[in-house]
């Protein structure tokens, strides 16, 4: 009984040792993702079996030994985190995401599928790295974040679209832009206004979007088969978890600026210049000393910009709901441009029953976008008259009442003279007074909806239906000033507009999947699908005012004397059939096909219908038994190859009917023969080969792909003879063809995960080809050329041989010869042995290719960091092989009688003289300069390197605000960034990514562009 008593005390005594050597620590699992808290994560004592798991908000609490030094943290989907115990009772984790799995249900058409099954090119950008960034729309921010993807943001302007280009350009003349797909919904994505730029996706608030996904090769665009020529950006929005309702609030306050301006003459420096001018043409001087003016002060600004998006989102087993709330208040750099987004959304998906279920999405959007006359060579263009304006007459004149103290001439015709002895060329008026007085506005409803529900036929059976809408009710209205500036001539005018588009789309689906012998797994997918789309407008103007109180307010019966009035009216639809298979076998040999048959009303009956198919294969090589590597983890091969068409064809709703159209003749309204019947038109087809490969080398998960992508068909207008009668001489025919091919490239890591510093990076690279393989003729516009065996739009024109140091005359090539220019349309030959004479005749300059305005490589590269509770995040991105032709410098070397850029400082002047400025003529811009096409003395390369955000936070330690607020705010976050802070470039424009013109055959060039926005801000992020 003694050693009973004794064995029983020497127990105790050690259990009572043993948990007097343990202690409790407590703390909270968080992630970029789920700042709220992580359940459901390990939290195991490292060497043992002794761990928890942490609750609903992520919290947890775990008795460990005395001897315990490190916590284990885990969860699915992010990289495990060792921290060391040390003496402290609490320790708050926040988990970085595994790079490795990241998106490992990727969307895609018609349904999802799992990251480690897909043989086609899918890149996933996640919404959390560019939700809080200021922009416009969203589009503007997915520069750079995937391999493939270009998007150029070409002004300054808010509203104004971005340029979204997959894989290159694939079509000439019908549109290029991917189809847009928002919650399985193809949205119109043509802008509807026609008073201002306004970019329709501007219209999705981008803190309601969850993810995006690129469907970029043949594979994984042939399900959209007919639409699917320029690939597929799927957008999914935010919809509600199971668990308790959560309150996120989100706002930042920032401050647009211009990233650069123009470097122009001051006045003192003007006066000399614009008399020299004169001078050498024996002219008599009309410029005389006065102020110093910078009129880029009347255009630029600082502008303000405010966001606020309140959401709640949760749900039970049954019903998951999310809602949301979003204000943008933004001001761009140029005055009187700014924008404004009332967003509401509301998310619902609700299951009757274990095999039934419905939902709803529904967005509403209010914006409304006040805008301004920039066009690049409009006497009222901001850009263009602050450039030109006599910078030695001031802005103000306080005692000119009669035109609310602005500096304008008595009559109202131009600016003040000042001291001058004349006005400025042209007689552009003064923009302040233009940019205070005439006023475009645009305002936009939008209601993007859909309902759908599913029924579970029978196991892995599922049928769906939906029923998608898209509306958009675009209003404008347009004044201009009678008094001066573009109004001056009609006595004021006013404007407005109705321009509406609706869309209904109707998808059915079935869906099946099952898994035979366990390692036969099969997903098939079949469905049909209907859509209508109608656009119709109406305006109405009137000119000649009684009086400013009308005119700024509607257009009034009554109050003016002039009126005009027009419409237009438009409809297309399809109907399609379409089935997708995918098969695994052990995840380790994959298999995808899919088809899609389609009809179009763009097109004759006999051509109506088109099947497009697809298809795709895999092998993850790491799985077979033969494959032993330490320092490979996974490797899968892929290959893929459709083909897919484009519907965006030129020639309206019916390009293949003739028929009669509505004129106006001497007689009165009529109508006119307007369309030649072709019925043989069919749509673009693109057909695009890709072949792959994905692998993860220790840490770094490396994907490449090599595309080739030949479009043919492309529908151009081929000439016929005058004597046909055809109306333009032109029928439209599917004549053109053309590829493009490249390599992309992806590389991404999780480089350091050590304690509390982690380091992530993602890089991207693309390098791509275009050519032009087959033409009727040469397509050719002012500045640009596109001919077989050359890339679209390469710059054409004159080839600039410099300055002749003898005389001070501009010099071109003419052929393989030099000539220079004598007088004011002259051309002599050059010798440069004897350069002072001019008297051998020489031909006109000819013109040349000078350059491929298609960037040949992009990319992008983030680095993300954490460290304890801060984080940040730089993004840079980068682009070159392309050529700008930089017209806003060429406009401001001119010589007439306006102002100048500093570069024609270093004009000619003396005998011997070596300058790229030749001797200063009046009036002789033409031929200086040879205006009427692109010049090759202004075409510089388009590389550059641009630090595109910058980003750094602090999250409030979860333990704090427990004590704080009681649990009433769960996370809370402080922020500071910068957009578009640095950019290194050789390029002496505003931008290098400026540009006049966003169509396939017109493009890089650079003219009196709005300069690309700056913006700095600071936001908080609050989870409640």
């Amino acid at each position: 009984m003694k050693k009973v008593l004794l064995g029983f005390a020497l127990s105790f005594l050690t259990i009572v040792s043993v948990l007097a050597q343990s202690k409790t620590i407590t703390g909270r699992v968080t992630s970029s993702e789920e700042p709220e808290g992580v359940p459901g994560a390990s939290v195991v004592v490292k060497g043992t079996t002794q761990g928890t798991v942490t609750d609903l908000d992520g919290s947890y609490s775990i008795s460990v030994p005395a001897d315990a030094n490190v916590l284990v943290f885990s969860f699915v989907g992010y990289l495990t985190k060792e921290v060391n115990i040390g003496s402290s009772t609490t320790i708050n984790v926040q988990l970085d995401p595994d790079v490795k799995l990241l998106s490992e249900i990727v969307v895609t058409g018609y349904g999802t599928q799992e990251r480690r099954d897909i043989t086609g090119s899918v890149a996933s950008i996640n919404n959390t790295a560019i939700e809080n960034l200021v922009a416009p729309s969203f589009d503007s921010q997915l520069a750079g974040r995937a391999a493939g993807v270009s998007v150029t943001v070409p002004n300054g302007i808010l509203g104004s679209r971005p340029i979204i280009r997959i894989r290159g350009v694939n079509s000439l003349s019908g549109g290029a832009d991917p189809l847009i797909v928002i919650d399985g919904v193809p949205v119109v994505d043509s802008d509807r206004s026609g008073a201002v730029a306004s970019n329709p996706l501007a219209n999705i608030n981008p803190a309601d979007i969850e993810s995006y996904e690129v469907l970029k090769d043949g594979s994984a665009t042939a399900i959209y088969g007919s639409r699917a020529a320029n690939g597929v950006i799927l957008i999914t929005t935010k919809r509600g978890k199971t668990g308790k309702a959560q309150v996120s609030y989100n706002t930042s306050f920032g401050v647009n600026e211009a990233v650069n301006r123009f470097d122009l003459l001051t006045g003192d420096e003007w006066v000399v210049i614009a008399n020299e001018k004169r001078a050498n043409v024996n002219a008599s001087a009309l410029a005389n000393p006065g102020v110093n003016t910078d009129w880029q002060d009347a255009v630029l600004r600082s502008g303000n910009t405010q966001q606020h998006n309140l959401s709640i989102s949760g749900g039970t087993e049954s019903t998951k709901y999310f809602f949301s709330l979003g204000f943008t208040d933004q001001e761009s750099v140029v005055k009187s441009n700014d924008l404004k987004r009332y967003a509401f959304r509301s998310n619902i998906d609700h299951s009757i029953s274990k095999k039934l279920r419905i939902g709803k999405s529904l967005s509403y959007a209010y914006t409304e976008i006040t805008g301004l006359n920039n066009g690049a060579n409009s006497l009222s263009g901001a850009i263009y008259n602050a450039t030109r304006a006599l910078p030695n007459v001031p802005i103000y004149d306080p005692e000119n009442t009669a035109f609310n103290g602005f500096n304008i001439t008595a009559n109202g015709a131009t600016t003040g003279f000042g001291a001058n002895l004349a006005g400025p060329d042209n007689n552009i008026p003064n923009i302040a007074y233009v940019l205070a007085n005439n006023y475009y506005r645009g305002r936009n409803h939008r209601i993007l909806g859909n309902a759908y529900v599913e029924l579970d036929l029978a196991k892995g059976l599922t049928a769906r239906t939906q029923i998608g809408i898209d509306l958009t009710l675009a209003d404008d209205f347009t004044t201009l000033s009678p008094k001066h500036g573009d109004g001056r001539s009609s006595n004021g005018s006013v404007t407005m507009a109705f321009n509406p588009a609706t869309r209904w789309n109707w998808q059915n689906t079935l869906n099946y999947q099952t898994i035979l012998a366990e390692n036969h797994n099969i997903n098939v997918t079949a469905g049909v699908e209907y859509q209508y789309t109608n656009f119709y407008n109406f305006s109405a103007s009137g000119t000649d005012f009684s009086d400013e109180f009308f005119r700024l307010r509607n257009l009034i019966s009554n109050s003016y004397n002039n009126q005009f009035s027009g419409g237009g009216f438009s409809e297309q639809g399809f109907d399609s059939y379409f089935a997708r298979f995918n098969y695994s076998f052990k995840g380790k040999y994959l298999l995808s096909f899919a088809v899609r048959n389609d009809g179009i009303s763009q097109l004759a009956t006999e051509n109506r219908r088109g099947t497009f198919p697809g298809g795709s294969i895999g092998w993850r090589v790491s799985d077979e038994s033969f494959f032993n590597s330490s320092l490979i983890s996974d490797f899968k091969v892929r290959a893929s190859y459709a083909e897919v068409g484009n519907v965006s064809l030129p020639g309206g709703s019916f390009p293949y009917a003739g028929g009669f159209g509505p004129v106006q003749a001497a007689a009165g309204a009529g109508i006119g023969y307007t369309n030649v019947a072709n019925v043989a038109l069919q749509w673009e087809t693109s057909k695009k080969f890709n072949v792959g490969l994905d692998m993860t080398i220790g840490k770094v998960t490396v994907s490449a792909d090599y595309f080739k992508n030949n479009v043919d068909g492309i529908v151009l207008n081929a000439p016929t003879a005058p004597s046909l009668g055809v109306p333009g001489n032109t029928i439209s025919q599917n004549v053109g063809a053309m590829f493009n091919q490249g390599v992309e490239l992806r590389a991404l890591a999780n480089v350091i995960n050590n304690g509390k510093f982690s380091w992530n990076t993602d890089f991207n690279f693309t390098w791509i080809q275009n050519e032009v393989t087959n033409l009727v003729q040469p397509l050719t516009g002012t500045f640009n050329r596109t001919e077989v065996g050359g890339p679209i739009a390469q710059l054409y024109g004159f080839k600039w041989a410099g300055v002749n140091p003898a005389n001070g005359n501009a010099m071109y090539y003419s052929g393989d010869n030099i000539v220079q220019l004598v007088g004011a349309a002259t051309w002599r030959a050059f010798d440069p042995a004897n350069p002072a004479v001019t008297t051998t005749p020489g031909t006109a300059p000819t013109q040349f290719f000078l350059g491929n305005t298609l960037p040949k490589y992009q990319g992008g590269w983030s680095n993300s960091f954490t460290y304890g509770n801060f984080d940040a995040e730089i993004f840079v991105r980068y682009s070159g092989g392309n050529y700008i032709m930089n017209e806003s410098l060429r406009g401001l070397m001119g010589l007439g009688f306006s102002n100048n850029h500093r570069e024609i400082l270093s004009r000619w002047t003396e005998s011997g003289q070596v300058t790229d400025v030749p001797r200063l003529y009046a009036g002789r811009d033409a031929n200086t300069w040879q205006t009427s096409a692109s010049n090759s003395r202004f075409i510089e390369k388009g590389d550059f390197v641009r630090v595109q955000n910058i980003v750094v936070g602090y999250r409030i330690p979860a333990a704090t605000l427990n004590n704080a607020f009681n649990g009433a705010i769960r996370s809370a976050r402080f922020f500071a960034q910068v957009q578009n802070p640095l950019i290194f470039t050789k390029y002496s424009g505003i931008d290098p990514e400026s540009n006049q013109y966003s169509g396939q055959l017109n493009f890089g060039v650079d003219w009196n562009v709005a300069p690309i926005i700056r913006t700095w801000s600071v936001g908080l992020n609050v989870g409640f």
